[in-house]
């Protein structure tokens, strides 16, 4: 089977990727998180991505441009439209009212997510598609399935479920050992300040 393999971070791809191919499937990167906050962030990320491609020889797909406003633009809202491309800190504050609360807040980017990919192995004849998310403790691997289930029938392609995260602790030490970027938080700006605010607590201990 040839499954598009949506790719939150070069860390979670790891094992995900090998699983993939000892089940004998053939597989394509695709990078698409225009909720990572801010640029330089996304740029972090992506390179380790594409240190991990160069010396694993991995298909990823041509990367799109970061538009971050994809991210607040899924949330309704009577704001003005965003401009495109990067948006600056004070630009993303003034957002921070359209978005709501987790959990609704992460279903909302992972069906974000999941759509483009769907939407893209959809388009480019892939038989499946799937996601690293899966192999995160952190995420609601309940709440990325049903996503995936819908949106499959949706666009006529299957979504390849595993549950990787048995992997996840493999994975985190073979990203030291490679060398990778480890971030610090999910992505996001909210993510950010909440990982800030634990820190600040901890720092007043």
């Amino acid at each position: 089977m040839n499954v598009l393999l949506h790719i939150c971070c070069s860390n979670c791809a790891l094992y995900p990727v090998k699983i993939i191919q000892s089940d004998g499937h053939v597989f394509s990167g695709f990078w698409f998180n225009p909720n990572i906050h801010p640029v330089e962030e996304h740029t972090l990320r992506l390179d380790s991505l594409k240190k991990l491609s160069d010396e694993w020889r991995l298909d990823i797909l041509p990367v799109e441009t970061y538009e971050p406003e994809k991210y607040f633009e899924m949330f309704e809202s009577s704001s003005p439209p965003l401009k495109k491309g990067d948006l600056g800190e004070f630009e993303v504050k003034t957002q921070a009212d359209r978005v709501p609360s987790f959990p609704e807040r992460c279903r909302a980017c992972y069906e974000l997510r999941l759509e483009k990919t769907a939407e893209q192995a959809r388009a480019l004849g892939f038989e499946a598609f799937t996601t690293t998310l899966l192999i995160s403790p952190y995420q609601d691997i309940q709440s990325i399935e049903t996503i995936g289930k819908a949106l499959a029938d949706k666009y006529n392609v299957q979504f390849y479920f595993r549950d990787f995260r048995p992997y996840f602790r493999k994975a985190m030490t073979r990203s030291r050992e490679l060398g990778l970027y480890r971030q610090k938080y999910c992505g996001c700006l909210f993510s950010r300040e909440e990982r800030r605010e634990k820190q600040d607590v901890r720092e007043k201990r």
